[in-house]
């Protein structure tokens, strides 16, 4: 059983390569959820509190038509801890960005790994 396979293995990683995106950074948890969806200036303080916490923080790519994606951020390091990644993204949060980094896919989701300097905000 395939669904089992990947269950038991998780998906292969898929690497795409070396990508610019501009978006912006959001929080995981409550921008999906309670807040779905947040808009900048409400859901910035619940942003970074849940981004300082832990939770995985996400770029949203906004496009033509309406259409959106998400793209899970990460360090190009992993074993960094979430702290350092949050350290990274906090200053940016809720504003829009250009991201750049190595982006990855596995099965339907997208990560971006990031180094230190690889956010900066947009005019």
């Amino acid at each position: 059983d395939k669904a089992s396979d990947i269950a038991a293995t998780g998906p292969s990683s898929r690497p795409l390569g070396r990508v610019t995106l501009r978006g912006e950074i959001v929080d995981s948890k409550c921008f999906l959820g309670v807040m779905s969806p947040g808009e900048k200036t409400v859901h910035r303080a619940c942003a970074k509190l849940c981004i300082d916490g832990g939770i995985p923080p996400l770029l949203i790519l906004r496009g033509d038509g309406g259409r959106v994606d998400y793209v899970l951020l990460s360090t190009t390091n992993p074993m960094d801890d979430e702290k350092n990644l949050a350290t990274l993204v906090l200053p940016f949060v809720a504003q829009p960005v250009s991201v750049e980094g190595e982006l990855f896919r596995y099965g339907e989701i997208y990560e971006l790994r990031i180094q230190d300097d690889s956010i900066s905000m947009l005019r």
